[in-house]
């Protein structure tokens, strides 16, 4: 079959609920049940409920700032709560697969957002902390070929491949891909950054993990039930959303087109290698095509990390400083121990060049840059910035 999208949406949401636990007679309450957990060694019923489901507590907690640990059914909605006085959170709130699939992120939004205000009061903002946003693709098959297609801006990639010897019960391990004639099931790009992706075979995940309801969603977009099916996952974690300028949830369903965008689009490319060794310039495949523009997503416009462009400008300028003060140290120091050219005349410059606010040295270095532009790089200064813009997706008008 042809390739086909037959899932977008977001898989995992994580929301950071910002305030301060509202009485003392609801940390009462939770500390009362974690004990009798304690007591009883296991997770034990809460009176709270979500959508007609009881919340259990575990007899732990996790760390410092989280005192109380609530769920309610499979992994459907996780609460990590404590008194907020470290960091001004008193609560993240993690919302799974299942719920987001079977409300949709707005009404699932909603549905936690009014259960929290029962819980905690009006006294509190929500703020994303992390979201995962997949598109599933009937039809593709992740082969050995498809590690040198990838064209990313991420820091690095790794294959990984089912091994044959697992149980099919089990979790499969997945060795790094060396050379063999194996099948890969999934890559990972960027792993531990804050904007990373993982695409995956979806099929055998949903097998060994017990989650059939995905096939039911899959038929409803066109699925023929037999054909594997690809997962693409881009995970955004708190300092990526921050960059794009996204803080609230509403605000991020807003902006999930862009973000997608950004992603399929500046960061992260299928392409047919065709020989050119600027891989940038290489054709985006057929399936990536249908990848970067899911029905759902519209026309939208990749999402621009400006408070990354910022800070890296900021580092670019100290970097700068730095070279041209090392620089202007050895040139003064040549000049003070009188060395010279073949023809006599001396190399480096004096110390009242350089200038107290170093517009001397910029004025001398003019002339030695030119000619390590014109021999070293065969390319004048502006056709290097420009190369380095496209590179870093930040295009340059002529």
């Amino acid at each position: 079959m042809p390739y086909q999208i037959v899932n977008f949406q977001l898989d995992t949401w994580v929301l950071n609920v910002k305030g301060k636990l509202p009485d003392t007679e609801l940390a009462d309450s939770l500390n009362r049940l974690q004990e009798g957990a304690r007591d009883n060694e296991s997770d034990v019923a809460t009176e709270w409920t979500f959508r007609g489901m009881t919340l259990y507590i575990k007899p732990h907690g996790a760390g410092r700032q989280w005192r109380w640990l609530l769920y309610c059914g499979e992994h459907y909605l996780h609460l990590d709560l404590g008194k907020g006085k470290l960091n001004g959170i008193c609560c993240k709130v993690r919302i799974s697969s299942q719920l987001l699939h079977e409300l949709g992120p707005g009404e699932a939004l909603t549905a936690v957002y009014s259960f929290l205000a029962s819980l905690l009061g009006e006294g509190f903002t929500l703020q994303v902390s992390e979201v995962h946003v997949c598109a599933d693709v009937a039809g593709w098959d992740l082969a050995l070929d498809d590690t040198h297609a990838f064209v990313t801006r991420g820091r690095s990639k790794r294959a990984r491949m089912e091994d044959e010897t697992t149980d099919e019960d089990d979790s499969p391990s997945v060795p790094e891909v060396t050379i063999t004639g194996r099948r890969v099931t999934q890559f990972d790009f960027s792993k531990t950054a804050p904007h990373s992706c993982c695409i995956y075979d979806k099929t055998k995940e949903v097998q060994v993990h017990q989650k059939q309801w995905f096939h039911e969603i899959w038929k409803q977009h066109g699925w023929d039930g037999a054909s594997r099916v690809t997962r693409v996952e881009f995970r955004y974690e708190r300092e990526c959303l921050r960059e794009m300028g996204i803080e609230e949830p509403y605000e991020m369903l807003d902006q999930m087109g862009s973000m997608w965008a950004y992603s399929t689009q500046k960061w992260l490319r299928h392409t047919v290698p065709n020989g050119d060794k600027n891989q940038s310039r290489w054709p985006t495949s057929p399936v990536w095509l249908l990848i970067q523009q899911p029905p759902e997503m519209g026309d939208a416009v990749p999402a621009v990390r400006e408070k990354k462009v910022e800070l890296d400008t900021e580092r670019a300028k100290a970097g700068f400083v730095g070279y041209a003060t090392s620089w202007a140290v050895r040139e003064v120091f040549r000049y003070q121990q009188g060395a010279a050219t073949v023809t006599g005349d001396p190399l480096g410059l004096p110390l009242h060049v350089v200038e107290d606010d170093g517009a001397g040295f910029l004025a001398w270095a003019f002339d030695p840059v030119k000619a390590y532009l014109d021999v070293r790089k065969e390319a004048t200064f502006v056709e290097i910035l420009q190369d380095k813009a496209r590179k870093l997706g930040l295009p340059i008008a002529a």
